[in-house]
């Protein structure tokens, strides 16, 4: 990357407005500040737009009740009827109905008392539907665990920022803002590096002539050259 961290921070903070309906772990946290509510929403968008996720999470309150006791009491085919709008949802619905029971079983319902413990992201990451991204938007969402989750948006800005090499994983990409980043709020990071993933830096036709960080971006300096090789979704 060809500049400072705090300048892409500040930068990407000037032009960028969070709104929370954008981002659903954000909205289900400042709404209802309860850690199971958030693991549902994030298990929701998985392979799924936030916009259709947050449908139906909507209507799995409505038809079902989002707790470990609902959800685990509720009949599959109501959950399934439930997120019908979003992808995967008949997937998405067994492991819910899993998780919860799992959760009301060993943690007494209360899933404060998961993400309480030393090794809550181990725990989380037992869970068959529970990946590392997931761990990590609950982790930091609920509790400001120094984690960052890393979306497909996040992996193509970083990687064309030259911030990680092209063929970098989760994990590295995942410890190297949080390393670069460690002064910043890593939350309002998460959400503003998607939100230029979405609006600016996008997969197939970047806006690179109007990115307020170009000066900062290797896949920027190299677009009349070597950029195809910079190009992932």
């Amino acid at each position: 990357m060809k500049c400072a961290p705090e300048i892409v921070y500040h930068k990407l903070s000037a032009i960028y407005t969070i709104k929370e309906e954008d981002y659903i772990a954000y909205y289900v946290w400042l709404k209802t500040r309860n850690c199971f509510k958030v693991l549902v929403a994030t298990i929701l968008s998985q392979n799924s737009t936030d916009k259709s996720a947050l449908k139906a999470y909507l209507e799995l309150e409505k038809k079902v009740g989002v707790t470990p006791e609902k959800l685990s009491d509720a009949d599959l085919s109501d959950i399934e009827n439930a997120l019908k709008i979003s992808g995967l949802y008949k997937t998405k619905a067994k492991r819910l109905k899993i998780i919860s029971k799992i959760i009301r079983e060993k943690y007494n319902g209360l899933i404060d008392n998961l993400l309480n413990s030393s090794n809550a992201r181990e725990e989380l990451l037992k869970f068959e539907g529970i990946g590392e991204k997931t761990a990590d938007v609950v982790l930091l969402t609920c509790r400001g665990y120094e984690v960052f989750p890393v979306d497909t948006h996040i992996t193509r800005v970083s990687k064309r920022l030259g911030i990680v090499p092209m063929n970098a994983k989760y994990k590295l990409i995942s410890s190297t803002l949080k390393e670069l980043f460690s002064a910043y709020d890593l939350l309002r990071l998460h959400h503003l590096l998607i939100a230029h993933g979405r609006q600016t830096c996008k997969a197939r036709k970047p806006l690179c002539n109007s990115c307020i960080i170009k000066e900062c971006c290797e896949y920027y300096s190299h677009r009349d050259g070597e950029a195809q090789k910079f190009n992932t979704s």
